[in-house]
């Protein structure tokens, strides 16, 4: 096989494949010559292996104008479009398993095949992981068409009918284990959270040789998310500057914003969290929490590790199901249930959606996982 990669006079970077499996030299243009061999390497280790992707076997398409790969339409919209960090990594996954797919492929029996892909052992993708890979898939496919100036091109990912991510029958008969979506719908038991508070205290499980604590700043970070329903990026990246004790708030830099963009948002502290968390404020600057350095690199891989450290404490008081994302499930409901001075309810579902950044009344509906003992205290 042989891999060459020129630099032409407009700056671009040209990949020429050639190869004994090969009908014929592959011709692929880039924007730098980084991409280029990147490209030629991921299609080389394919060729080593006698694996030929059907789309270099298949005849070209004579299609009118530039006809890019896929892989140059995703690293287009990477640079001119502000990509979030969980689309940029999904991407980059996406375009090992897309080698030489151009837009002259892009139709819809081409996107129904790779949904169906998708379905099949190995892969047997979550449907909403499908979705999240389609739905990127759409967007990349969009601005290529804006930019190049064919608005009036159909974008196949979006042809798709209603359901397309969820399995039948058919797709059990090729082999695939059926999957469906997941709904979490878990509150934490009165009885599992008073074994969370000893646990994080430090009393020690009689069938355990050791206890789980005690660890002062984990038990402050589980109390955050628990009561005020942050997200875990939300509470590792929060500031002592962003709590107001005096005014009872706190000022919340949210990770869901459009794009990646922070979106702030304020909530009154739960009256459980207050003088705790004052007492941890206390003399602190910076940061609330030691987790992480500042480097954006490494929140990821915090967040990480301390999802894996709230599964160790979720075993240890025998709740190995409940989660991490179960707490603002938890703190949503909180919420819900907190009876006011006069023993009213404190607030409504809207003024719980704007405290928990939700634009559209249907999110709540998905965090209020209500017990039935809940429901009845509003007829007392």
């Amino acid at each position: 096989m042989a891999v060459n990669v020129q630099i032409r006079a407009n700056g671009r970077a040209q990949l020429r494949v050639t190869h004994k499996l090969l009908p014929r030299p592959f011709f692929f243009t880039f924007d730098t010559e980084p991409e280029a061999r990147g490209y030629g390497d991921q299609l080389q280790a394919l060729l080593d292996r006698g694996v030929v992707p059907a789309e270099l076997l298949a005849p070209e398409a004579k299609a009118q104008g530039e006809n890019p790969t896929l892989v140059e339409m995703i690293s287009r919209y990477c640079k001119g479009f502000p990509v979030t960090a969980s689309d940029s990594e999904l991407l980059t996954t996406i375009t090992s398993e897309v080698l030489g797919v151009r837009w002259s492929h892009l139709n819809y029996r081409w996107v129904d095949d790779y949904v169906a892909g998708l379905k099949r052992p190995p892969l047997n993708r979550a449907p909403g992981t499908i979705r999240k890979r389609v739905g990127v898939l759409a967007r990349v496919v969009d601005y290529y068409l804006r930019t190049s100036g064919m608005t009036a091109a159909a974008n196949p990912f979006k042809l798709l009918p209603r359901g397309y991510s969820s399995y039948g029958p058919q797709d059990a008969e090729q082999g695939s284990k059926v999957r469906h979506d997941v709904h979490r719908d878990r509150r934490m038991a009165p009885e599992e959270a008073a074994r969370v508070d000893d646990a994080l205290a430090g009393v020690k499980r009689p069938d355990r040789e050791r206890p789980w604590g005690p660890d002062a700043q984990f038990e402050m970070l589980y109390r955050l998310l628990v009561n005020q329903g942050l997200r875990l990026r939300e509470a590792v990246v929060a500031q002592v500057a962003d709590i107001d004790h005096a005014a009872g708030i706190i000022n919340i830099r949210g990770s869901k914003g459009a794009r990646g963009r922070v979106k702030m948002r304020v909530m009154p502290i739960h009256p459980d969290l207050r003088e705790p968390l004052r007492a941890w404020c206390a003399g602190r600057v910076g940061r609330l929490f030691d987790y992480w350095d500042g480097d954006p690199d490494r929140l990821r891989r915090v967040g990480g590790n301390l999802s894996a450290r709230f599964r160790t404490l979720f075993d240890y008081v025998d709740a190995p199901d409940f989660k991490e994302h179960d707490l603002r499930h938890e703190a949503c409901c909180r919420w819900m249930v907190l009876r006011d001075a006069r023993r009213g309810w404190a607030f409504s579902e809207l003024e719980i959606c704007r405290m928990f950044g939700w634009s559209d009344p249907k999110i709540m509906m998905r965090y209020a996982s209500l017990r039935g003992s809940d429901l009845a205290a509003r007829l007392a």
